[in-house]
Parts: C-alpha cells; sequence; structure tokens
C-alpha cells in the first residue's frame, strides 16, 4: 500500500449489513516495498568509504540506489521529544522482519536501556544552557522552533571530530530533565573546542547531571552489522548488511508510505479479522466517527507513528498482537462529555509489546481519551515508557497484564493521568490488574500515577509485585497531591513503597500552585453554577471543590490493604508514605483495615507464572484468589 485505502459511510445513518473482512491463508497490508537483493552492490566510492572510521568495515558496506526505482518519499529526520508534536517518521529499514539501525555511535549494547547508561556517552560540561527552564505545565509552555542561543555541551571521545562528511547528525538522549528525553539536531562540531551545538530548544535549559546522548544518522560510524545509512541528495541506501544477508530466505523492505494504511470515516458494522498490518511510516487505521468496527485476531507490526487510532463509538480490537510500533499503539476517544454518555471503545485479550521505539516519551500503548472506554484482559509490557494514558471520564482498566514498563525513563507511571488542570475529568476504575517487574532499575517510576491535582481514580483488588528496588523512590502507586484517590483491598508483594501521596504543593510545588493551578481553578470552577449539574451529580465531591482544602488535602484513602515484604525492603513504618512540609501528613490519608503479613508462598508461584509457565490449580496460594486476576485465571485451569 503506497496510499491510503478510504472506506467512507454515510454520517446520517449506519449501515444495515454488516461488512465481514476475513483473511484466507496470510494476507498482510503492508506499507513498504521489498528491495531485490541482487541490486545491492559493493561500495565503490572513496568519499564514502574513507570517511568510515572502522577500516575493517569499508569492504562490507553495500549499496542500494533507491532513487533508480522512484523510492523519493523517505521523510527528513526532525526534531522530537519532550514537549514537542510527533511527526510521521523517516523510512524504516526491515530485514527478516526486525527493524534495522540508522548508524550510530556509541554502538548499542544489546537489551541495555538507557538507565544503564552503557550505549551512550555522558555530558559532563555545558557551554551553554541555551533558554530558562520553562516550569509551567507543558501544554502551556512555548519552546521555538529552532534556538536563538545554540544550547552547547563539550564532548570528551575524540572520535566525534572525525565526523567530517555527515551534514544531518542528530544526537538522541537525556539533555535536562530524566523524563525530557529529546531526538536534537546537531547545528555545529566545534572541534577545537571539543563541544556540540544543538539546534532547537530543549523544554528545560541544559543540566549535566545524569544527562547523556547517541549519535545518529553518522556515515562515519557505518560499522557493525544491520546499521544503514541513506544519502537523501543522491537517493543512495548505504548498508552493513547482517551476517546471513546471503541467505535466499531471506528479504529487505523499506517502510514508504507516509500516510495511514487504512481510513474509516462515518463507518459502521465492520469487521477485520486475522490479518496484518505493517510497514506503514504512519499508522495502520485511522477510525473517525466509526461505529461497531472490530479487529479480532489481527497483527499490526513495524508502524512508524502507532497501529490504531479510534474516534467513536462501540468499536473493539480483540484478540489482536501489536508491536514494534513507532509511538502510541493505540489511541481511544469518543463518548459524550455534555452527557457523559460512554463511548465503550473496548481493547481486550490483545498483547502489546515494544511500542514508542522512535518517539520515546508520553507515547504509550494505550492512550485513553473521551468518555467511558474500556481496556480489558490485555499484555502489555517491555517498552521505555509507560502503559496506559488517562484523559477524560469514567475509564476502565481491568484484568490486565502490565510489565517491565518505563525501562529507560523516570517521573512516569505504568498507567498515568495529568488531570488537575480539568477537574472535570475524573471517575476512573483501576481493578483486578496485575502488575510486575516495574522500577527495578532506578527510581522515580510508579505502576499507578495519579499527578498534580489528579483526582477521582478508585484502585482496587490489584495485585503489586516486584515494584521497586531497595532503597529506591519506586511506588505502586503515587498521587501528587492528587484528591480522591480510593485505593482499597490490594495486595503489596516485595514493593519499595506502597502509596505515597506527595503533597508537593507544599513544599517544591508551591510557585505552581500559586502561578498556574490556582488561577485557573479559580477562573473555572469559583461562579456560581460553573459545574455542570450532570458532573456534580455523578462526582458529588465537586460541589465542595472550592472550598477545600487545595494543598492539605485529605480525601485519599488507603483502606483494606495487604502489604508483604520478602526480597524488596519496604522504605516506610506505615502501611503508606506521605512527602510534605508537615510531620503529621498521615493522618490526611484515611486508613484502615490494611495489614502486614509475611507470606513466602506466593513469590515461587508468581515466579512460575511470570516465566509463563502453565499455571495449576496445585498448591495455589489462598491468598491470590482473594483478587480478581488470578481468580479469574485459575478458575477455568
Amino acid at each position: 500500500i503506497y496510499k491510503t485505502i478510504q472506506l467512507i459511510g454515510d454520517k446520517n445513518r449506519l449501515n444495515e449489513t454488516p461488512i465481514v473482512l476475513r483473511s484466507i491463508g496470510n494476507v498482510i497490508f503492508s506499507g513498504s516495498k521489498i528491495l531485490d537483493k541482487k541490486n545491492f552492490k559493493p561500495t565503490t566510492d572513496l568519499t564514502i568509504l574513507e570517511n568510515i572510521i572502522d577500516k575493517d568495515s569499508r569492504n562490507k558496506i553495500l549499496e542500494y540506489k533507491l532513487s533508480q526505482e522512484e523510492i523519493n518519499d523517505l521523510g527528513n529526520l526532525a526534531c522530537i521529544g519532550f514537549g514537542r508534536k510527533a511527526i510521521i517518521p523517516t523510512a524504516q529499514l526491515y530485514y527478516n522482519n526486525k527493524r534495522l539501525t540508522l548508524a550510530r555511535y556509541p554502538n548499542q549494547v544489546l537489551e541495555d536501556y538507557s538507565k544503564l547508561r552503557r550505549s551512550v556517552l555522558p555530558i559532563k560540561k555545558i557551554f551553554d544552557k541555551g533558554i530558562a527552564a520553562v516550569e509551567l505545565p507543558i501544554s502551556d509552555s512555548n519552546i521555538s522552533n529552532e534556538s536563538k542561543n545554540k544550547p552547547e555541551f563539550e564532548y570528551n571521545d575524540t572520535r566525534i571530530s572525525k565526523w567530517n562528511y555527515s551534514k544531518d547528525i542528530w544526537v538522541d538522549g537525556i539533555f535536562s530533565r530524566d523524563w525530557s528525553w529529546s531526538f536534537n539536531k546537531v547545528q555545529k562540531i566545534d572541534t577545537l573546542k571539543h563541544s556540540i551545538s544543538l539546534t532547537f530548544d530543549e523544554k528545560y535549559d541544559l543540566t549535566n547531571k545524569n544527562s547523556f546522548f547517541f549519535a545518529s544518522n553518522v556515515l562515519e560510524e557505518l560499522d557493525m552489522p544491520g546499521e544503514y545509512y541513506i544519502d537523501r541528495t543522491s537517493g543512495i541506501l548505504y548498508i552493513y548488511p547482517p551476517l546471513d544477508f546471503n541467505i535466499n530466505a531471506n528479504s529487505i523492505q523499506i517502510a514508504i508510505c507516509s500516510t495511514d494504511l487504512f481510513s474509516l470515516k462515518f463507518c459502521s458494522n465492520i469487521s477485520f479479522d486475522h490479518f496484518v498490518f505493517e510497514m506503514g511510516r504512519s499508522k495502520a487505521v485511522q477510525i473517525s466517527e466509526g461505529n461497531n468496527i472490530l479487529f479480532s485476531n489481527c497483527t499490526f507490526r513495524f508502524l512508524g507513528s502507532g497501529a490504531i487510532s479510534i474516534q467513536g463509538i462501540n468499536n473493539k480490537i480483540l484478540d489482536c498482537t501489536i508491536y514494534d510500533i513507532g509511538g502510541t499503539a493505540i489511541s481511544l476517544n469518543g463518548g459524550n462529555f455534555n452527557t457523559l454518555t460512554a463511548a465503550k471503545n473496548i481493547v481486550s485479550k490483545c498483547s502489546i509489546s515494544n511500542w514508542a521505539n522512535i518517539n520515546r516519551v508520553y507515547t504509550p500503548a494505550i492512550a485513553l481519551y473521551g468518555v467511558g472506554n474500556i481496556i480489558d484482559q490485555n499484555s502489555i509490557h517491555h517498552a521505555p515508557h509507560g502503559a496506559i494514558t488517562i484523559s477524560g471520564n469514567n475509564h476502565i482498566i481491568q484484568k490486565n497484564e502490565i510489565y517491565k514498563v518505563l525501562l529507560e525513563f523516570k517521573d512516569f507511571g505504568a498507567i498515568y493521568g495529568f488531570l488537575g488542570k480539568n477537574q472535570l475529568m475524573r471517575g476512573h476504575l483501576i481493578k483486578e490488574n496485575y502488575f510486575h517487574d516495574i522500577g527495578q532499575i532506578g527510581e522515580g517510576v510508579y505502576a499507578v500515577y495519579a499527578d498534580e491535582g489528579t483526582s477521582n481514580w478508585l484502585i482496587y483488588d490489584n495485585v503489586f509485585y516486584k515494584i521497586g528496588n531497595a532503597g529506591a523512590r519506586v511506588s505502586a502507586i503515587l498521587g501528587n497531591t492528587s484528591s480522591y484517590l480510593k485505593v482499597n483491598h490490594n495486595l503489596f508483594l516485595d514493593c519499595s513503597e506502597t502509596f505515597e501521596e506527595s503533597f508537593h504543593f507544599t513544599t517544591w510545588g508551591i510557585k505552581r500552585y500559586q502561578d498556574y493551578f490556582s488561577k485557573i481553578w479559580k477562573e473555572s470552577y469559583a461562579m456560581p453554577n460553573s459545574i455542570p449539574a450532570i458532573y456534580t451529580d455523578q462526582y458529588p465531591e465537586l460541589n465542595k471543590f472550592m472550598n477545600e482544602d487545595r494543598i492539605y488535602v485529605n480525601s485519599n484513602s488507603f483502606t483494606n490493604n495487604i502489604i508483604s515484604n520478602n526480597i524488596i525492603q519496604l522504605n516506610h513504618e506505615n502501611y503508606f508514605l506521605t512527602k510534605s512540609n508537615l510531620p503529621n501528613a498521615d493522618s490526611l490519608i484515611i486508613s484502615s483495615g490494611n495489614i502486614k503479613i509475611k507470606d513466602y508462598t506466593i513469590q515461587s508461584y508468581l515466579e512460575k507464572w511470570n516465566s509463563h509457565q502453565t499455571p495449576t490449580n496445585k498448591n495455589i496460594p489462598k491468598l491470590l484468589l482473594d483478587f480478581g486476576f488470578f481468580k479469574r485465571k485459575l478458575i477455568s485451569y
């Protein structure tokens, strides 16, 4: 597919007859072109070869003239990251169903994560910090497209001084805060000063605490099997071929379709079953005003921007496999904010993994918008950032297994919401999920994170296992001056922290409260009848929002929870933890019925479960049967 397949219905009526599209055999919708391996030729251009630093690699480089096959729409690398708009990625290269690497330095250690700082270069000295830090929430910040100050830092690796050929070098990394990942263009390499200047401003001014980078799109570093470089001026692809490149069964493909593979608008009652959608630079499917569209038993893979974006009602994604996605895998939107009518879009029994591998932060597996969408019985795992982001009202997240996420960056949650600005957005239900193996490296990540005044989440009957590591600030649940969080009947097993309520408006967030949140809340909710009756009826606490203490909130509850620590030490004496400028802040949390136990029977069982060994009804820890995720799973065996 090189151009979007469009299906357009009638917005004034629903299709009366369902349309069922079912694959017979292995039907693949692909946005790629297969490159003929016979057209890969050894590179003889001495200008190219002599600029490759590793001399042993020079005689291994092959070239492919893309322009001769009219492969011209390759896209251009662009500045992306924290505080910037997502873009359609450039053409990606795939070999034998594996995404290849744009030539980089340092080369990546297998299964490395940036938290380990093994495949990156540290930034030790800053010459120019760039713009002053922007402290207000990101949606209200104003970052210029191109920096006037040219942020500049020192490099300590003399190899960088040998990059004389490449004119479009980019750096990928953290240049300020640990959550503000960036992909920024190199403006200048000063070999006398040993410095790199950036083209674009960062969200925050440059700092040198734990900052790092690696360089990308560097012809001089084409020195590892599976790396490639595209000269966009000549239209020539240069590649250090994978080791088994000459095996006839293998194929090499380039993703070139820059638009969505499918677009459905005003459509209803259509089912897609057993299809593969792959290798587009944008999304596989965009649905607008859709009703009862079903994707079942489908595979979405190797996509640049995302898998599926849905806006509508009663749409379903069932039993699908989704992996290797450049940004957000699925976004769901729909419902009615005026009536709080639920959209009832559903993602259920899907496996979602390895997303956010191009646009690496704030691009979750599933982004929830609108009213009343449902995330049910999915397996969501392995990604640099979070699994589910929440906006809107009354979403249900239930019976999912979420693990090994937040592997690279910090100050985020596997489930995350930043809803303090709009206090009408609330009513979310997080129940019967199994969270495990989160925050095993580093600190500052959380399984569930209600940030900056977010309100009214019900979190119950979940199992949190191995959240954190010894001595780290990693909580199963974090509220940042949240309110009306109801944390009830959860099992916290080997979590370094259970529930932390950080009253940040009493400490580092005082200015944020005074200059931002307080003003917005007064403008939005201080006048009589400023909150619609449908909201005060459904969320009665809104009736007293302006009269409650918004700094020392006392509406959060932690009740009937079970805590057991055998391997990872609990970092707090109480059942939960508070952080504020008050010595007795724990008294602000409603607490009852919580217990601490010692139970050594659960770990071995969960480790077998986590390694995908078949569970049996023999020796099931009785405690697990009290929690919906395991009770539902185990009664079927």
